[in-house]
């Protein structure tokens, strides 16, 4: 072969490659296109707003305390009540610790006795952390300020504990996919704990047990592909709801699907999805 001829080879042999990196670029490009609409990621939020009694409520105080607020202190005067009831809570502790720099230790008071009460504390004026706990409920941390020369009502309502774990009264931010994130969920906390269930559900005992189609319980594998994640998050999601974000891993001829920060609950457990490669649901589990 001359010298020219190895030469055009060669160029050929570039120009192939290149276009083959280009290609897979492109179908990797393609397997991250997003089919929800920009309008689904933004307009879900605004559908799930905050309960008032997610925020302290603060008013003036109507009735003087025996011991009136100095010039340089702020009296504050706090209620616990229950988040649906707003009726005062028994059992209850509350700490108050300062946020401004230089300010002294905190204060706490307990209510341990039976009868529901109101706390009342005489501050110098500044910011502080209001941590709040009665229980059977959820406690809370809420910032609030001592006046100087006032005096203040603060109402703190707490969640029972099962709806702040569920967040049913939408305190905590949703987590939901928002505009700019992934379908894919693949932290690591997020994928070990999914990539874990999955090796369970594909071991041949548990395959078995529910009647799935026999496979291998080694070959498991966290999934990166847009479209899939999108494809297994609606399916999760029954089809109705926001967007979700979800860990999906391929377990042999099967897919484990779970959604970390928006589960479906099943009682009181979470759904954990798992269907076949043609997106037949073999089976929603509640663990």
């Amino acid at each position: 072969m001359s010298r020219l001829a190895r030469a055009i080879h060669a160029l050929l042999a570039v120009t192939t490659l290149s276009l083959v990196v280009v290609f897979a670029a492109c179908a990797h490009a393609t397997a991250r296109t997003s089919n929800v609409s920009h309008d689904e990621l933004a307009s879900w939020e605004t559908r799930f707003a905050a309960a008032p009694e997610c925020r302290v409520r603060v008013a003036p105080t109507a009735a003087q305390l025996r011991r009136g607020p100095s010039e340089s202190e702020g009296n504050l005067v706090v209620r616990l009540v229950a988040f649906d009831t707003h009726e005062l809570l028994d059992f209850t502790h509350l700490r108050i610790e300062p946020l401004d720099a230089g300010s002294r230790d905190g204060t706490r008071a307990d209510s341990a006795g039976a009868l529901p009460e109101t706390f009342s504390f005489a501050l110098p004026a500044g910011r502080y952390a209001l941590v709040a706990q009665s229980f059977g409920y959820h406690a809370r941390t809420d910032t609030i300020a001592a006046r100087a020369g006032a005096t203040d009502t603060v109402t703190v309502a707490l969640e029972q504990y099962e709806d702040a774990l569920r967040n049913a009264h939408n305190c905590r931010p949703r987590g939901f996919r928002h505009v700019g994130e992934r379908a894919c969920v693949t932290d690591q906390i997020s994928a070990v704990l999914v990539l874990d269930r999955a090796r369970d559900f594909s071991s041949h005992r548990f395959r078995f047990g529910l009647g799935f189609p026999a496979g291998d319980s080694v070959d498991v594998n966290l999934v990166d592909d847009e479209r899939l994640c999108e494809r297994a998050a609606r399916i999760y999601g029954l089809e109705t709801g926001p967007p979700r974000r979800v860990v999906l891993v391929e377990a042999g001829n099967i897919y484990v699907v779970y959604d970390p920060a928006e589960p479906l609950v099943l009682g009181d457990l979470n759904q954990w999805l798992i269907v076949d490669k043609k997106w037949k649901v073999l089976a929603r589990m509640a663990l």
